[in-house]
């Protein structure tokens, strides 16, 4: 799971989600055109079927419509003058049709137009399961005098009606393949007309998707039939033969469907951005779980000993990388997380620092807050959870001045603080908005001398300029943290001024954490030397 996460958080693979959005609803646009297009296909294969079996459903509706008129009008002896005319009666109904024979066990006995000789039909070629009617499809119709034609024989209790071949309906569509059958109850058929093979095959392609993807062996296929079931045609339409006939329409439709899932991608890629960019992230899982605290050693020149540390804290990221302040502190100030991030930090520290750090040592620990969170009762209230621990510790506030202090409001919050026995110094100082007016009026303990003088190259500047900021803050009365320290020659100028008290850099130890600071504290030399052996922790 975190590298899956960090695909989607890593800019460097930006490029490669994108494509691969656009590839994944191409995928789901091109799938939703095939099933509208499938139902298209398939509702214009309904439609040319319904057409195509409407003079058949005509002719079933004038069958039944002529034999029910015969049941209430003929009631004379078969075959007798009366008999025929009633017959004819029938035949002069509107839609009814007009030629009527009487063909008991299917022999004929008689019609209402000729004189003929028993004529036998022999067997019917269906039986329905439905009414008992029995059919004689096509046969000639010589033996009543119409020589050359042929029609369909429909004997119901003895009276049956002859019907004329049905006027086919041609195909408007010619990727189209079909086959009409007449259907018993029972499901047995019998074919009437089209291609044959194709009902026996369209009936089995049912499935839970063949009403939204009606595909079956890379043809699409459809039955309908009429109301009573007694007629159905099945229709199949090649896939390739349904693309041929529509090639400018389809591929017309894969260039619309590859315009339209980009837009679409476009946005759910937008919408992923924002939702894993940095501070999206942040916010979602700003949690005490997420905050990892670092200890950096603080050394008192005057004994060369471990005298306290600076909590620094970090933020493990969704993917489990460990994250630096100088990218989650500006989202911290803009989200107004400076308080809930302080709490986080003291109360893990605390239990961290009480848990596994020897009760022999007595240690400062130095915390770090933005100036708008500087509120004596609620940094009291904050760091509470450390009085029952105070003979082991000292909680000293560090005010990082990334804002203008509004230097009235600070005097009046350090004063309460020093009421409430926790200690302030001014950190970073040198630097964004510390001034000599918040040095001289503010009633802190401690000044930290900002990293970049430390760090300057010998004779430069800023090298210059921090012996300058050393007396000048030494003339104000506080304390002198100087940070940055990496090399053993700038820790013996620093304490050649015999003002600085405390330093802390990478020739101390680097930000580590608890197990190792543990450690650190168990190894480090008993006093220092006056050219100093400690190195940086890795």
């Amino acid at each position: 799971m975190p590298r899956f996460v960090s695909l989607l958080i890593d800019r460097a693979h930006q490029r490669y989600l994108g494509l691969g959005l656009w590839l994944a609803t191409f995928a789901v646009v091109v799938l939703a055109g095939a099933i509208l297009g499938g139902q298209f296909v398939h509702q214009k294969m309904v439609t040319e079927a319904q057409h195509m079996l409407e003079p058949h459903l005509r002719l079933r509706e004038n069958v039944a419509a002529t034999f029910a008129a015969i049941t209430d009008i003929v009631t004379a002896a078969p075959c007798s003058p009366v008999f025929h005319d009633q017959l004819r009666q029938v035949a002069f109904l509107p839609d009814g049709l007009n030629e009527f024979l009487y063909a008991p066990d299917g022999v004929v006995q008689c019609t209402v137009t000729a004189d003929i000789q028993p004529y036998d039909l022999g067997a019917p070629d269906v039986v329905s399961d439905r009414d008992g009617l029995l059919i004689w499809y096509d046969r000639p119709l010589d033996f009543i005098g119409r020589s050359g034609l042929t029609g369909t024989i429909l004997v119901d209790d003895g009276i049956g009606i002859v019907t004329p071949p049905v006027d086919e309906v041609a195909q408007s569509s010619d990727w189209m393949r079909f086959q009409m059958v007449d259907v018993a109850a029972s499901g047995q058929y019998w074919p009437r007309a089209g291609q044959s093979g194709i009902f026996a095959s369209v009936r089995t392609t049912d499935g839970p998707f063949a009403r939204y993807f009606p595909l079956h062996d890379g043809a699409y296929a459809d039955m309908t039939c009429l109301p009573d079931g007694t007629i159905c045609m099945a229709t199949t339409a090649s896939l390739v033969d349904v693309v041929t006939a529509n090639l400018r329409g389809v591929a017309l439709a894969i260039l619309l469907g590859g315009f339209l899932a980009l837009g679409i991608s476009g946005q759910i890629h937008a919408l992923l951005r924002r939702f894993w960019s940095f501070e999206a992230r942040f916010h979602r899982h700003f949690t005490p779980q997420s905050i990892l605290c670092t200890y950096q050693p603080i050394l008192s020149l005057a004994t060369g000993k471990i005298s306290g540390c600076e909590v620094l804290v970090r933020w493990r990221d969704v993917d489990g990388a460990t994250v630096y302040p100088d990218q989650f502190l500006p989202v911290v100030e803009k989200l107004g997380l400076g308080r809930q991030l302080t709490e986080y930090v003291v109360a893990k520290a605390c239990e961290e620092l009480s848990a596994q750090i020897p009760s022999a040592y007595r240690l400062q620990v130095n915390f770090n807050i933005f100036p708008r969170d500087l509120d004596a009762v609620w940094l009291r209230d904050t760091l509470l959870i450390f009085e029952a621990l105070n003979q082991r510790f000292d909680a000293v506030i560090e005010i990082v001045e990334t804002e203008q202090l509004q230097t009235e409001h600070a005097q009046r919050e350090i004063d309460a603080l020093r009421r409430f026995g926790i200690k302030t110094h001014l950190d970073d100082f040198g630097t964004g908005y510390s001034n000599i007016e918040n040095l001289a009026r503010l009633p802190v303990d401690g000044v930290k001398l900002d990293r970049s003088f430390a760090m300057s190259a010998d004779g430069s500047l800023m090298a210059r300029m921090m012996l300058n900021a050393i007396d000048m803050i030494h003339a104000a009365g506080h304390r002198i943290t100087v940070e940055g320290v990496e090399t053993p020659e700038r820790m013996l100028m620093l304490r050649a001024t015999g003002q600085v008290d405390f330093i802390q850099g990478y020739l101390i130890s680097r930000p580590i954490d608890i197990t190792r600071f543990v450690q650190f504290l168990a190894d480090q030399s008993v006093p220092t030397p006056m050219r100093p052996q400690l190195v940086a922790n890795n």
